[in-house]
C-alpha cells in the first residue's frame, strides 16, 4: 500500500485488507516521505502480517510503487491505494482464479465508484466475458482506453519480474503502462464481479496534475513504443495517432491556461500534423477561444476542465 501526506482513508483501506475472507496475506505500508505517519499505523502494527516503512524522501510514485515490488517474495501481488477499498472476497476470489489459469499473468475485474464521504456513486461496466482473454483481445481494448480498474488487480510476481518490476517514471499513469506490458506479454483473467471501490476525490494526483497534457503525450508515445516492440499484435495505427493529437490538443489547453501562449501554438501545431481531423475537436476551438478571451478564458477553462476530468476519471468504461 503506497501512501503520502495526511492519507485521510487510510484506515478504511487498511481494514478492507483486515476484512479479508482469504487470510493468507502480508501488507507492506511504504510512506513516500519521513514517516509521519507511523503513530497513527501503530494500532495496526501488532499484526505480524502488517509492516510499515517510511522512504525517508520523496521518491515520486512510480518508484514508491517499485519499492513495493521489490519488498516482498509472495507469488501474488496487489497494490491497493490508501485511498481505495476491497470487498471481503476480492482476494480469495483472485487468488483462486490465478490458481486454476497458471497461465495468466494477472486478473482483475469490475469496480464501484465512491466519493469522499464514501458514498456509491456509481458501478463500472462488466467489460469482459469472465474467464481468460488472450493478448490480442485485451491489447487492442487498452489501446482505446484503460479497462482496468485500479484496485481491481491481482498480478504474478513472475509475470512482473518477466517484463521488468520497475514502475515508468515517464507518467503518471505508471500503473496503466504496467498493465499494457503485462497485457502484450500473458493471457489476461476477468471476473465479471464489482468487488472493489475506487474513490474519486479532489486530492488525487490525477485531478492535480497540471500538466496533464504533456504526462498524456508522454504516455501515448510509451504505448506505440510497446506495441511496436510486440509484432504479433495489431495495432490500429491511425486510433494510436488521433490519441495522441488529443494528448496534444489537452497539453495545448494546459498551455493556455498557463498562460503559455507558444507551448499551446506547438501543440496544437503537432496535434494537426499528427491528426489533421483534430481541427474539427472540440478542444481545437477551446484552445483558440483561449487565445482570444484572456484571462477571462482561463477562468472559464480552468472550471470546465474540472468537471470533464473528474467524469473522465472513470478508467474502466469499455468504449
Amino acid at each position: 500500500m503506497p501512501t503520502r501526506g495526511a492519507a485521510p482513508y487510510l484506515d478504511e483501506a487498511i481494514e478492507s485488507v483486515l476484512g479479508q475472507t482469504y487470510g493468507n496475506w502480508s501488507l507492506f505500508v511504504s510512506e513516500n516521505g519521513p514517516g509521519e505517519l507511523e503513530e497513527r499505523l501503530r494500532p495496526y502494527l501488532g499484526d505480524p502480517r502488517i509492516r510499515f516503512s517510511p522512504t525517508g524522501e520523496d521518491l515520486g510514485a512510480a518508484r514508491n510503487h517499485t519499492r513495493l515490488l521489490e519488498a516482498g517474495n509472495a507469488p501474488y501481488v496487489a497494490i491497493l491505494h490508501d485511498d481505495d477499498r476491497w470487498g471481503p472476497e476480492w482476494l480469495e476470489r483472485r487468488v483462486d482464479f490465478l490458481e486454476r489459469h497458471p497461465e495468466c499473468g494477472f486478473v482483475f475485474g469490475g469496480n464501484r465508484e465512491i466519493d469522499e464521504e464514501s458514498r456509491e456513486t456509481v458501478s463500472s461496466e462488466l467489460v469482459l466475458a469472465e474467464g481468460v482473454h488472450r493478448p490480442e483481445e485485451v491489447v487492442p481494448l487498452l489501446l482505446v482506453h484503460n479497462i482496468i480498474g485500479i484496485p481491481t488487480v491481482l498480478a504474478r510476481r513472475s509475470a512482473y519480474e518477466a517484463v521488468g518490476p520497475e514502475f515508468t517514471e515517464e507518467t503518471v499513469s505508471f500503473d496503466y503502462e504496467m498493465w499494457l506490458r503485462l497485457a502484450l506479454r500473458f493471457p489476461v483473467g476477468y471476473l465479471a464481479v464489482r468487488d472493489a471501490d475506487y474513490r474519486v476525490h479532489s486530492s488525487q494526483v490525477t485531478m492535480t496534475n497540471r500538466k496533464r497534457g504533456e504526462d498524456q503525450v508522454r504516455l501515448v508515445e510509451r504505448i506505440r513504443s510497446l506495441v511496436a516492440e510486440a509484432p504479433a499484435i495489431e495495432a490500429d495505427d491511425r486510433l494510436l495517432r488521433r490519441r495522441l493529437a488529443r494528448a496534444h490538443l489537452s497539453a495545448a489547453l494546459d498551455a493556455v491556461q498557463g498562460p503559455d501562449r507558444p507551448g499551446a501554438r506547438r501543440h496544437l501545431q503537432a496535434a494537426l500534423k499528427e491528426y489533421p481531423p483534430s481541427a474539427l475537436d472540440p478542444r481545437t476551438a477551446a484552445v483558440v477561444a483561449g487565445f482570444v478571451l484572456g484571462r477571462r478564458g482561463r477562468r472559464a477553462l480552468d472550471r470546465a476542465r474540472y468537471l470533464v476530468l473528474r467524469k473522465g476519471l472513470r478508467v474502466h468504461l469499455r468504449r
